[in-house]
């Protein structure tokens, strides 16, 4: 898998390997994602084929999906 960081302050700037958008991971507690609830099936289907962080919405998407399977 081919992602790309750059170091930025607090965090680095990440590439979304699912729709390609630029975000900020803050790589701690502190990041955006931390407060969002993330069910095991979604991280298990993101560790299984992404190296990096995907952005906000393709995450909030995924959740959405995982969510109306059940």
């Amino acid at each position: 898998m081919h992602t790309h960081e750059q170091e930025n302050g607090g965090g680095r700037t990440v590439i979304c390997p699912i729709c390609g958008k630029e975000f900020l991971c803050a790589l701690s507690h502190e990041c955006w994602c931390s407060g969002k609830k993330i069910p095991e099936e979604v991280r298990d289907y993101l560790a299984a084929r992404y190296e990096s962080c995907v952005c906000s919405d393709c995450l909030d998407r995924l959740i959405g999906q995982a969510a109306s399977t059940r």
